[in-house]
């Protein structure tokens, strides 16, 4: 649109003459172009077109000497806003008051613009008569004269945009000047929008992808209005009513009623609590149950904040209403959890103290045999057959007492969960043989049979852990017998129930006719420190802890055990372990050394190194040696011991005992010094560990220090005896 169309002034004196026109046209020529470059440039800098066009009404006012200017833009209605103002100092802003405007105040001057025309009046009593709701207008806000230019988009009228109070002789000049800005107003009115729109856009957008995170988190928004005198309202997102379960179109009363009738009864009060907490403090928080139209009962987070620019009577709160149902049932569940544990927690310390009740009661009564005995012994000195009675039920005591503190240790070390041993090729069936081997004198006692049946094992070498497996077996016999009837039996059978890809499937089944397990008990029978009956610890010596190494060793093994059992009628045990096979072995091992008629191999002309810190422990040790016609050397700690052996000739000794646990050097230590002196011997000779220290990984460490065999106090001659004559000349 042409903005240098017809300029229409209102005034007494009419047209202005042509000589003042061309003056006006002088002074436009020499200083409309840099006041307007010098004001767009001005606007360019701001950040915004809001920004923008603020500054340029500031600068046109400025330049043209006016109280006032202002932009006034077409609303959808058709009516008029003042959407811009920038007022001189002293001016009171109109802006507030000139929203709205109705289309007649302001019709003539848009017949006007609609014939590329502009507003120009020196005197606004001149328009009293032509435009009177226009005179009032203006009158109103103490305007005696004014420019007014049309702003166009296109053809289209927009608004207009003007200058209030300039003075009458720059009336012509303010005209020209805001026509030529024209073009600039109405380019950042156009930016603006488009910024307004991208913002309206991106708010949608980021309002839509807001309410799908709240519908993901299963989060509603609600306002709820509490006006005095009228029915609470509630207004809920589609998140909300999607929780509440109804339709879109409810309305605001119906659909507080709907929630506030679902409360759960109980928590009614604590949620009025809850809002009067919101109303006092400015946010408040509460968790309910709330009765859901088809989910049933769930759970509700519900909270908020009160809004400050509610303007009726009573209160506005906006707030959010959350379903915690999973949130609530997985804590319960936990909760539930934590409580099991705990009273399994509680139940293991009670049976722990109850065997630690027992214990004393079980350590004792070896114990005290034990000094009774001697004291028995040193008052028949002249009886012999007394004496040796003595010495066996001493020798009994012991052995009980010893198993006692091997049970223990045992299921400590279990319970800690070291690691198993390292796997070695043995012999299933010497195992088995041992077993019942060790425990035939307890059955002798017991005058019970005990029957071996192997002839189901298809492979008799394998691979696996030797020391677990005897473990388990013999605890099973062990328990076999010591719950048996007099004259009562034991079968043990072993078989392979199948071979897969080199591992076979062994079970091993332990029956017995002693005087079995109740039902109750079953359930608990692998559970540490506990016996059915704890009367019958005087009958069967026992602590409660044979049948939970037993599963926590099967387990290590990855095995299974199954215990069925009736009261008097005996118990059947099974263990199922896969192990490898050993498909190395030729079937022809290679024969052990020749042993005594006592079972006991030759020590005798042996020269040993024996390295031990305690006293009584060497004497002992060296006493048997020497009785069975070995030369002993003495050491009380590693350092002396690697002396000792770096003094004497090479192959002076024939083998050295070594304990683990010492001063200064450690039997460890000791033996890899040992090993990598440079002599003949120094690899060859033979160092067997005498330590207290038995377990599994101790044998381990044991053999990486470079010694040939492992053997636990309290030392098991005949073992010994064994193990030397074995290694003697290798």
């Amino acid at each position: 649109m042409d903005y240098t169309g017809e300029c229409l002034f209102a005034g007494e004196g009419g047209p202005i003459p042509e000589t003042r026109r061309r003056s006006s046209g002088m002074r436009s020529v020499q200083n409309l172009e840099t006041i307007i470059n010098e004001g767009l440039r001005v606007a360019l800098l701001e950040e915004t077109p809001d920004q923008s066009l603020v500054v340029l009404l500031e600068h046109l006012g400025k330049a043209l000497s006016g109280e006032r200017t202002y932009i006034f833009e077409q609303n959808e209605a058709g009516c008029d806003d003042n959407t811009y103002e920038w007022v001189a100092d002293g001016v009171e802003p109109e802006q507030g008051n000139l929203q709205n405007v109705p289309p007649e105040v302001c019709a003539g001057w848009y017949r006007n613009f609609s014939v590329g025309g502009h507003i120009v009046i020196e005197r606004v009593e001149d328009i009293r008569e032509s435009e009177p709701l226009q005179y009032e207008n203006l009158k109103r806000q103490g305007i005696h004269s004014l420019v007014v230019v049309p702003l166009y988009d296109g053809k289209r009228i927009i608004g207009f945009y003007g200058v209030d109070n300039p003075p009458v002789k720059l009336l012509e000049y303010a005209s020209n000047m805001l026509q030529t800005a024209a073009y600039f107003i109405v380019s950042s009115l156009k930016r603006r929008n488009l910024f307004r729109e991208l913002k309206k856009r991106s708010y949608l957008e980021g309002r839509q992808s807001l309410e799908d995170i709240l519908e993901g988190a299963r989060t509603g928004t609600w306002t709820i209005e509490l006006e005095e005198g009228c029915p609470p309202r509630m207004y809920a997102d589609r998140t909300m009513r999607i929780l509440l379960g109804v339709a879109d179109g409810i309305g605001p009363e119906e659909c507080y009623r709907h929630w506030f009738a679902r409360i759960e009864p109980d928590y009614v009060e604590m949620v009025r609590e809850a809002v009067e907490e919101i109303l006092s403090s400015g946010r408040g928080e509460v968790i309910y149950p709330w009765n859901h139209p088809v989910l049933g009962k769930i759970y509700v987070r519900c909270g908020g904040v009160p809004d400050r620019t509610f303007e009726k009577p009573g209160a506005c709160l906006n707030g959010y209403h959350q379903d915690i149902t999973e949130t609530m049932v997985t804590r319960k569940k936990q909760e539930q959890s934590i409580m099991e544990l705990l009273e399994r927690v509680r139940q293991a310390n009670s049976a722990k103290s109850e065997f630690l009740s027992h214990m004393s009661h079980d350590l004792r009564t070896p114990i005290n045999g034990i000094l009774g005995m001697l004291a028995i012994l040193e008052k028949s000195e002249g009886d012999l057959e007394r004496q040796r009675d003595c010495r066996r039920k001493i020798r009994v005591s012991v052995e009980h007492l010893l198993s006692l503190v091997n049970d223990v240790l045992q299921v400590s070390r279990l319970e800690s969960g070291r690691p198993a041993a390292v796997e070695e090729p043995f012999d299933l069936r010497a195992v088995l043989e041992d077993c019942v081997t060790i425990l035939s004198p307890l059955a002798e006692e017991r005058a019970v049979r005990v029957e071996l049946d192997t002839s189901g094992l298809g492979h008799g070498r394998v691979i696996g852990n030797p020391l677990h497996v005897k473990q388990i077996l013999m605890s099973v016999i062990d328990n076999a017998l010591k719950y048996n009837r007099p004259h009562g039996s034991v079968f043990v059978r072993a078989e392979e129930t199948a071979v897969q890809e080199g591992t076979a499937r062994c079970r091993f089944v332990v029956e017995d006719t002693g005087i079995g397990i109740g039902e109750e008990f079953k359930e608990h029978i692998f559970e540490p420190f506990t016996q059915e009956h704890q009367d019958a610890r005087t009958d069967y010596n026992g602590v409660g802890l044979g049948m939970s190494i037993v599963k926590k060793l099967v387990d290590q093994l990855r095995g299974t055990v199954t215990v069925d059992s009736r009261l008097g009628r005996g118990s059947v045990v099974e263990i199922v372990l896969p192990i490898r096979v050993d498909e190395s072995w030729r079937e022809h091992p290679p024969a052990e050394p020749e042993e005594s008629r006592d079972g006991q191999g030759s020590v005798a002309g042996m020269r040993v190194l024996l390295v031990e810190d305690n006293q009584i422990n060497c004497e002992i040790v060296e006493y048997i040696l020497q009785d069975a016609g070995a030369e002993v050397v003495t050491a009380h700690d590693g350092r002396a011991a690697v002396d000792a052996f770096g003094a004497s000739a090479p192959g002076s000794f024939d083998c050295i005992l070594m304990d683990l646990m010492m001063p200064v050097m450690s039997g460890y230590e000791a033996a890899r010094v040992i090993r990598g002196l440079e002599r003949a011997d120094a690899g060859t000779v033979p160092i067997i560990a005498l330590s207290a220290n038995a377990f599994e990984e101790d044998v381990a460490l044991a053999k990486d220090a470079g010694m040939n065999e492992h053997l636990s106090k309290p030392v098991d001659i005949r073992k010994m005896f064994q193990a030397m004559g074995r290694l003697r000349g290798r």
